[in-house]
């Protein structure tokens, strides 16, 4: 996972000038573009819907399975990194002759997902060969779908951005007493629902994410005692100053970056780090989620 991080600085640029050469899908209506996929790749699909300003849609596949007349001539971008996941095959057949056009994001071209569908975005980035909680996977996936609603921004900050956000998590204080609740807005939302997705899988550790509207509507009450926000609106930045003042160990994430794409990279490495770090510190060796064998088996069970 630590070399997956590192390695982003180099790969993350290349493939971004790759997608910056491919016209295919270049000036497609947002309003015409549905995105979709599983775990990261949801996350991915999400931050594509808001970058688009809500005109493109971010559905769950199973749900568009359940209602697959909304992809009438729609645009339907399915991210999975292995191009294996079964609802999204089952999707991208369901919509066969409704969608305008199906477009798998996937690193296997020759996946059972890239020849069921119309087209096939190649998701570039070294893998270490073994499985390991998505980082490049993830950041690869990000840019893919970002590319589809603007231009990509140039990447050459990336080491120092990946430098400070080692260092961000070296210094933090963060300890997960209660578990993590990690809450934004907008692009922080899906960064919010990557962050807990990596506690899951890196940590073992119980983590949860949330709109930060919806946080003091109810789940305030159940909250313990550590709270994220991957975000810089205005309306984060109030929940952060009175979550914090009330005694709640509070810590906003906050990008200098203007353009959104970099904020949301630059995030994504403290986010990643964040991980990272915490696992050094509780001694790990691996993923949390590679040593339980027997959930490991149940999760491919249900997702293949």
């Amino acid at each position: 996972m630590e070399q997956e991080i590192h390695n982003q600085v180099e790969d993350l640029p290349a493939f971004a000038r790759e997608l910056g050469k491919d016209d295919r899908f270049r000036n497609l209506d947002p309003s015409g573009i549905i995105f979709t996929g599983s775990g990261d790749s949801f996350a991915s699909s999400l931050l594509a819907h808001y970058l688009s300003q809500m005109q493109a849609v971010a559905a769950d596949p199973y749900e568009l399975q359940l209602h697959a007349k909304v992809s009438k001539n729609k645009t339907l971008f399915i991210t999975s990194v292995s191009g294996k996941t079964r609802t999204n095959i089952q999707l991208a057949k369901r919509v066969r002759g409704l969608a305008k056009k199906r477009v798998a994001i996937t690193a296997n071209p020759e996946s059972p997902l890239a020849k069921e569908c119309d087209d096939v975005i190649q998701l570039r980035y070294r893998s270490p060969g073994i499985l390991t909680s998505g980082t490049a996977s993830f950041s690869a996936s990000l840019l893919a779908v970002a590319s589809l609603i603007r231009r990509l921004p140039k990447l050459d900050s990336l080491p120092i951005m990946e430098r400070q956000a080692a260092g961000w998590a070296r210094r933090s204080r963060v300890h997960p007493r209660g578990g993590f609740l990690f809450v934004g807005s907008g692009t922080g939302y899906s960064l919010a629902m990557y962050a807990a997705f990596k506690i899951h899988e890196v940590l073992g550790l119980s983590a949860q994410f949330q709109h930060t509207e919806q946080l003091g509507h109810s789940q305030l009450f159940s909250l313990q005692d550590l709270f994220l926000a991957p975000s810089s609106d205005k309306k984060t930045s109030e929940v952060f100053r009175v979550l914090s003042k009330n005694g709640f160990h509070a810590y906003l994430l906050k990008s200098d970056r203007r353009d959104p794409i970099l904020a949301t990279l630059q995030l994504m490495f403290c986010l990643q780090h964040l991980a990272l770090n915490l696992g050094r510190k509780m001694g790990l060796q691996e993923c949390a989620f590679l040593t339980d064998r027997k959930r490991l088996a149940l999760s491919s069970r249900l997702i293949y």
